[in-house]
């Protein structure tokens, strides 16, 4: 491995955390390092496409969700491992595929470690890799959004309780292969293509990676009792016995809103649609670690 691409969010990531980096990556043997630095997750993608031109061995990507899932838009079917150091608030995409979060850990991932094939996800054209959603779980994020600087993961909890206690049910259609699965109200719908989120919590617990399946929860739960009780289950990882959710699995997946709703891919809010058209696309992004 004589070359690595880093693609780093200095918004999100600590000098520090950049040195550390540099260090490990030539304490690993990395004989010629390239940086792209950016100061938005969205130009992640644009960057990394830039990077790729000077053929790279590795993309070392240094930020939030955000900015991993836009990086990864870039790398998709090109066979150019992905590493992440996770710099940002949840760290979705790291903690659900166990990646390692030390300097060190990561070069040594880079220069020797394994490599993994996983699935990709599209919505609406654009890629994400852990979940997408709309009703609640985008709600959510809006609300915790400018909190997330000062209260960290807090902003989630805190942004969940306000959103639970708000949160009304509105009509929607969801097919899955086809399949009509659901049609009525609901308070939001979860595509998971990775479940794990933080603190063994796993949203949608058959959700793999390797599967080439997207995994689909529709929830119904209303008020913040109904919530608690969902929330219970996810804990306990018994969602499919809920009465508060309706899963279904499949390759394709079709959501028809009543109205325009706002939707997230890997926890960032990316606008309002009344349709979302998701898909997968087997093994087509390689990650180290």
């Amino acid at each position: 491995m004589n070359h690595v691409a880093i693609v780093l969010n200095d918004q999100k990531t600590d000098p520090r955390a950049k040195k550390a980096l540099k260090r490990a990556l030539r304490d690993h043997g990395v004989e010629r390092l390239s940086w792209r630095t950016i100061s938005k997750g969205s130009d992640a993608k644009r960057a990394t496409k830039r990077a790729l031109e000077d053929g790279p061995g590795a993309v070392v990507v240094c930020g939030g969700d955000g900015t991993v899932r836009a990086a990864s838009e870039a790398l998709v079917g090109t066979g150019v491992p992905l590493a992440v150091l996770p710099t940002g608030t949840a760290n979705l995409f790291a903690n659900g595929l166990g990646l390692p979060t030390d300097a060190q850990e990561v070069a040594a991932a880079v220069t020797h470690g394994v490599r993994r094939r996983i699935d990709s996800a599209t919505c609406n054209g654009r890629t994400f890799n852990v979940m997408a959603g709309t009703g609640f779980d985008a709600a959510m994020l809006d609300t915790a959004e400018d909190a997330k600087s000062r209260w960290g993961t807090l902003a989630y909890v805190r942004a969940g309780i306000v959103e639970s206690r708000r949160r009304a049910p509105f009509p929607l259609e969801v097919r899955v292969d086809d399949r009509l699965v659901h049609e009525g109200d609901a308070t939001g719908v979860l595509v998971a293509n990775i479940g794990r989120l933080r603190a063994g919590i796993e949203a949608l617990p058959d959700a793999d990676p390797h599967d080439g399946l997207l995994d689909v929860a529709v929830i119904t739960a209303s008020g913040a009792k109904a919530w608690m009780s969902l929330m219970t289950s996810a804990v306990l990882h018994r969602q499919q016995l809920s009465g508060h959710v309706e899963i279904s699995q499949g390759s394709k997946v079709a959501i028809e809103l009543g109205a325009k709703h706002r939707f997230e891919l890997d926890g960032g809010v990316k606008g309002r649609t009344k349709r979302l058209d998701l898909g997968i696309r087997p093994g087509s992004l390689l990650v180290c670690g």
